[in-house]
């Protein structure tokens, strides 16, 4: 898995603190299995559990090299995030016709060669973490140069960029685009970031680790392995 171990691990890097359940929050307009509501789409908690397993699976060695160990709910609210955020960005590229571009493909196909070696289900979670910023990206930028062209000028990248996180808040606010409140986030100005939405209060010293903005290496070893990524 040498290339493997290159792999920076976006999801971890998002910083989302959730919980472990996969029930239906009182006081929430959720359903029971669903994660996301993101338009006319919704990510199931399956979707996220699924990916973030593989994800787990395909990067232990990394994080073994590493001496990390990462609480599952920590990796479960990134990849929550992300895949809502696709899911948003996929429907707004469809609304402007646009795609994602060179950019993108690129990355896809340096993913596919890094992870190519390991089982199908860790590759296909791998390239939809790790890419996932570069199509967000991607759109957001094909946005500001369409509205560019129809202007008949130039914008720079940073314009562009401005222009298309733009049209990511307009839409996600139109939307009402909704995380379940157990990952612990919240779209906000077009984009997935913490958000303290936990139905429980933190008490004791192991109950405020579990919920810090960065994993806690002691707290996270200690947890049963079916809680924790790596270790």
């Amino acid at each position: 898995m040498s290339k493997t171990r290159q792999i920076v691990l976006a999801a971890v890097s998002l910083v989302f603190v959730g919980t472990t359940s996969g029930c239906g929050v009182a006081g929430t307009s959720f359903h029971p299995g669903i994660a996301a509501q993101v338009g006319d789409e919704t990510v199931t908690v399956a979707d996220v559990d699924t990916t973030a397993s593989n994800y787990c699976s395909a990067i232990e060695s990394q994080l073994a090299q590493s001496k990390q160990v990462l609480p599952q709910h920590f990796l479960r609210g990134g990849v929550a995030g992300l895949l809502a955020t696709v899911a948003a960005a996929k429907q707004i590229a469809e609304q402007y016709g646009v795609e994602a571009g060179e950019q993108y493909d690129q990355k896809v196909a340096s993913l596919q060669a890094a992870v190519s070696t390991l089982p199908e289900e860790q590759q296909d979670a791998v390239i939809a973490v790790e890419s996932a910023g570069t199509y967000i990206d991607a759109i957001q930028e094909a946005i500001g140069d369409q509205q560019a062209a129809q202007e008949g000028k130039h914008y720079s990248t940073a314009k562009a960029d401005q222009v298309g996180t733009q049209a990511f808040v307009e839409w996600m606010d139109a939307h009402d685009v909704q995380i379940d409140p157990q990952f612990g986030m919240e779209i906000k100005d077009g984009q997935a970031v913490q958000a303290d939405t936990s139905i429980s209060f933190a008490v004791g010293d192991s109950a405020k680790n579990g919920q810090a903005e960065q994993p806690d290496q002691t707290y996270a070893a200690g947890l049963p392995d079916a809680h924790r990524c790596g270790g």
